[in-house]
């Protein structure tokens, strides 16, 4: 079976998901087609086609992009596939015309702003750029709903989104992403050492994601600096992002607040082997909701307790042994609340709730368990 991945741009790191399931799923003749790549990983051995050419600097491929549609698809068309499966509905028109050209199955996976039509969100866009980007956004939405053959949605409450915005229920599936549970492991004897590179013993918050308002970084911050007297602890930030200003300011003012930026996937495992717990305090921002939250099912695999709000499709990726520590959105206190619970959770307790955290995830989030369900869907696509 040949089966073509788009996606509008493609780099890796950090968007691992978009190549995830070709990787655990090696028996399958797979091709990349994107407008833009930047791969930065030995570990990617799918062959990526870039339209885009290489030649061209960065801030002229970025404008570029919005040129080569039928480039992309005169290269999906030559890649000859039993199916096209598009990353994310924004950026598919390519597919969904190769799609129709082929007569070929396009399914799409639907990841998150991809699955709402400006119409369903209820904002004001005042400026020219971001209408015309959400005109844009909704022409691909639109083409991607009708052509598809199966859409798939990384959690229910997507889903119900997308319905919201015309897609057809019919077409719908609830495809959680999963991870690699042989990978994201708790830590080993051999390995119990690797605490952090942090000199001290007090309690570790983590935090992985894009320093962004729909992260909740602002609540974070606001949480940390209320708990930091009565519960002493080290705040460990992992990305990048609007945002990255501010919470460096922060980190200039309070030693115990750690901004490493952009790590690799062993960083990352060995931050989250090593955290008293993982925190994400997601918000809805201009309309849209966190998706899913893959970096939860990630910490829970290697081990931590994690903290997350109720909102989107976050409690989905939460185990049912730490779904009592989901705070309200834009509510500080409800975060300090769980974060001094987690805090002051003795060792045993927080240890047991971890282990069938772990096993929740290995059962119900695992990627063995994500490519099990995409194979089945290819397999009655294609009859095969």
């Amino acid at each position: 079976m040949k089966v073509t991945l788009a996606k509008g741009t493609l780099s890796i790191p950090p968007t691992y998901f978009a190549a995830a399931h070709a990787l655990a799923m090696p028996d399958i003749d797979w091709t990349i087609v994107t407008r833009t790549a930047h791969i930065d990983d030995p570990s990617m051995s799918i062959p990526v086609l870039q339209v885009v050419p290489d030649r061209l600097a960065p801030t002229v491929q970025h404008v570029a992009k919005w040129a080569y549609g039928h480039a992309m698809t005169r290269m999906i068309v030559a890649s000859h596939p039993d199916i096209i499966h598009q990353q994310q509905a924004t950026w598919s028109l390519p597919a969904a015309r190769a799609s129709r050209e082929l007569g070929v199955p396009l399914v799409t996976t639907l990841h998150g702003g991809d699955a709402y039509h400006h119409s369903n969100l209820g904002i004001h866009l005042p400026s020219i750029p971001r209408r015309a980007g959400t005109y844009w956004n909704d022409l691909n939405i639109e083409a991607t709903f009708h052509q598809s053959t199966q859409l798939l949605a990384v959690s229910q409450f997507l889903a119900d989104k997308a319905v919201q915005s015309g897609a057809d229920a019919r077409k719908l599936t609830v495809h959680y992403q999963g991870v690699d549970t042989n990978w994201w492991t708790p830590a080993t004897s051999s390995i119990a050492g690797e605490r952090s590179t942090l000199a001290t013993d007090d309690p570790v918050l983590l935090f992985v994601g894009a320093l962004s308002e729909l992260k909740g970084i602002p609540d974070l911050l606001s949480a940390h600096d209320s708990l930091l007297s009565s519960y002493p602890h080290h705040l460990v930030l992992i990305g990048d992002g609007p945002l990255r200003s501010q919470v460096d300011e922060a980190a200039t003012a309070d030693p115990s607040i750690h901004v490493l930026g952009r790590a690799t996937k062993e960083e990352v495992r060995t931050w989250m082997r090593c955290a008293t717990a993982l925190v994400l305090p997601t918000r809805t921002t201009n309309g849209r909701a966190e998706a899913a939250g893959l970096v939860l099912l990630e910490a829970q695999a290697c081990g931590a307790p994690v903290i997350a709000n109720r909102v989107g499709g976050t409690p989905e990726m939460v185990a049912p042994s730490w779904s009592e520590h989901l705070s309200t959105e834009r509510d500080v206190q409800s975060l300090a609340s769980q974060m001094t619970a987690l805090l002051s959770m003795n060792e045993s307790e927080r240890e047991e709730r971890a282990q069938r955290a772990s096993r929740w995830v290995k059962e119900n989030r695992s990627i063995t368990r994500a490519t099990k369900q995409l194979r089945d869907i290819y397999s009655q696509l294609t009859h095969s």
